[in-house]
């Protein structure tokens, strides 16, 4: 009895760890935990924080995250969501593309991706199939929009226009002395650039 327990603990020891996420057909293992229903909630494998119902998974980590769907298995990237199906599973983004690559070939998704598994890998409708055991979910590279910065322009306002972009064109005068006083008085331009006030105060 002891000879035949030890190839079969051989066997367990070469084939590695069991994968700690798995998605069942009636919920979601994590670890000893096992998730059913609509309700949302926090877990944790390991270090790494989750978002797990009985039918998604997403982790908030920027760990890739394995996750066992019965004889397969999908790394999911950080910024995905896993989701179980009538029919399949199906993978989401908040808003951006992602890819998912296996054996050497690549598929690209703009926000969501629906899949089947098949006999030889996995089956993505429109965007094509991908062979193999296993394959890899990764958000695209984040490239934010280039925003350029206006210049601070040098504004010149011309003479037969008084405004221009909300630059008003104003003199202004400056004396040594006083120009009321003497022959500098009633005809002065200083007396003819105050402005007249008729006699109910309006201008």
């Amino acid at each position: 009895m002891k000879l035949l327990l030890i190839p079969a603990l051989l066997l367990a020891t070469a084939a590695g760890p069991a994968v700690a996420v798995r998605m069942e057909s009636d919920g979601v293992r994590v670890g000893s935990d096992f998730v059913t229903g609509a309700a949302v909630s926090l877990k944790e494998c390991g270090a790494t924080p989750l978002l797990v119902s009985g039918s998604i998974i997403e982790s908030l980590s920027g760990e890739t995250l394995a996750v066992s769907l019965g004889e397969k298995q999908v790394a999911l990237g950080a910024g995905l969501r896993l989701a179980r199906t009538a029919d399949g599973y199906r993978l989401t983004t908040h808003g951006t593309a992602f890819t998912v690559e296996s054996a050497g070939r690549t598929l690209t998704a703009d926000r969501d991706a629906s899949f089947k598994i098949t006999e030889k890998g996995f089956d993505f409708g429109a965007l094509g199939t991908l062979d193999g055991a296993s394959f890899a979910a990764k958000v695209g590279g984040a490239t934010a929009p280039a925003v350029a910065a206006e210049a601070v322009q040098d504004v010149q306002i011309s003479p037969e226009r008084p405004t221009r972009q909300n630059y008003q064109k104003r003199f202004r005068r400056l004396y040594s002395t006083d120009p009321l006083t003497n022959g500098e008085a009633a005809g002065s331009i200083a007396v003819r650039q105050i402005p007249r006030v008729s006699p109910s105060g309006a201008p």
